[in-house]
């Protein structure tokens, strides 16, 4: 019995050292990866500041060693319309939505698809409604640009100012017409302070587009301003400088956050300037942003900045593996927790947003900003930024001025049409 062990066990080991001779001859060690080639991507950035557009960098370089970047910060003489001027070769860019039509303009954009498919980028972890967005850029669906954070707006108000007048804050859900209630109630002079009710942030509303109106007749590539909603539109949008009080004149950024003499305010991404609000005294909160009844519209238009790799560059791989990081939850994160609203739905990375500004515990700014719905996009076409410019300036026209909305709706339109056939030509 021992000695069939003791066989038994030899013949085991035996086999064993066979098997593993076997296996270091059939399975080559396995071999370092190849090294990546040294890259320098030239990347345009007009937004941020040097020292968001450094961090960047300086994350970038870290994540991919053979990768250098060459910021180029929008600034005077460095425009992108000097840069390309002085010949320069951009490999990436990143714009706000005011530039889309100009970089279109400028031949900037190129489809990305092929490096979507190419590198496994999981286009269903943007938030809903971001995807058809960017594919109405295109009139063949393609995705020009990727959007990289949300510019979602809220109602802010002063807490003191609603208080003093013994009014009801405003709440989720606000509407339009509850806002114009409120402006009444809290645009008047008291003890010599003039008080506002309310102001939007430049043409926030015009970039927003809640009646999901389109700005061009892409069949005819005439302005759309005729339309009966945009005169429903205007009018709305115009109504709250009618308001005794409430007039349109002034800084509305300057009468809300530094001198607290306006009630509500809307527009962009204000965090910024709340800090320094906060500290000279600022009492405040946040609503959501205000909207049309259900019947009028479903939400707002896509606001975001974006990034596009330029059809010319010689590295359109590695631009975009540098897009895939910026837009990586890793990333996203940290930007999150900085107050930049994600672009993503990753319900980790959205509780982390902003993580890192005490100021927003306590308030309901994180939960308002979170409820603003994206619109089903309009069709786009490359001639929106006109309308869009001329549609802002009838905006103050009526609100300062006192024009009527359709003579100020018309003069638009005869100033888009003039002008959109100038660019054609």
């Amino acid at each position: 019995m021992k000695t069939w062990y003791r066989t038994w066990g030899v013949a085991v080991m035996a086999a064993a050292l066979t098997l593993s001779a076997c296996g270091q001859t059939d399975n080559k060690p396995e071999q370092p990866a190849a090294k990546e080639e040294p890259v320098t991507l030239n990347f345009f950035y007009n937004g941020f500041s040097e020292s968001l557009t450094n961090q960047l960098k300086a994350k970038i370089e870290q994540k991919y060693p053979h990768i250098t970047i060459h910021m180029i910060l929008h600034g005077t003489g460095t425009t992108i319309d000097d840069t390309i001027a002085a010949g320069t070769k951009l490999d990436l860019a990143a714009f706000t939505m005011g530039q889309l039509f100009k970089v279109m303009e400028l031949k900037l954009v190129s489809d990305m698809s092929d490096l979507v498919s190419k590198h496994g980028f999981d286009l269903n972890r943007l938030a809903p409604g971001v995807l058809d967005a960017v594919k109405g850029y295109s009139e063949k669906g393609e995705i020009l640009v990727m959007p990289y954070e949300l510019n979602n707006s809220v109602l802010l108000y002063n807490k003191s100012i609603f208080d003093k007048f013994g009014v009801a804050y405003p709440k989720d859900g606000v509407t339009w017409d509850e806002v114009t209630e409120l402006i009444r109630k809290t645009s008047r002079t008291e003890n010599g302070v003039a008080y506002k009710g309310f102001s939007y942030s430049g043409a926030n509303p015009v970039y927003k587009n809640q009646f999901g109106l389109p700005f061009v007749d892409p069949q005819t590539n005439k302005s759309a301003l005729s339309h009966d909603g945009w005169q429903k539109w205007l009018g709305a949008m115009t109504s709250f400088y009618k308001i005794p009080n409430n007039s349109l004149e002034g800084n509305a950024d300057n009468a809300f956050f530094k001198n607290k003499t306006m009630a509500m305010r809307t527009g962009p991404n204000p965090l910024d300037l709340l800090p320094a609000a906060i500290e000279s005294g600022l009492d405040w909160d946040a609503a959501t942003m205000p909207k049309f009844p259900a019947n009028e519209s479903s939400g707002s238009q896509l606001n975001a900045p974006f990034y596009l790799i330029p059809p010319a560059s010689p590295h359109r791989d590695e631009a975009f593996q540098v897009i895939a990081y910026l837009m990586s939850d890793e990333m996203q994160t940290w930007n999150a927790r900085q107050g930049r609203v994600p672009i993503v739905k990753s319900e980790s990375v959205v509780q982390q947003f902003g993580a890192d500004l005490p100021f927003l515990q306590g308030k309901n700014y994180t939960n308002a900003v979170f409820k603003e719905v994206i619109a089903k996009p309009v069709r786009v076409t490359r001639y929106d930024g006109i309308v869009r410019t001329e549609l802002a300036a009838a905006l103050a026209e009526v609100a300062q001025k006192g024009t009527d909305v359709n003579t100020a709706l018309r003069s638009a339109e005869e100033r888009a049409n003039k002008l959109i056939a100038e660019q054609m030509k």
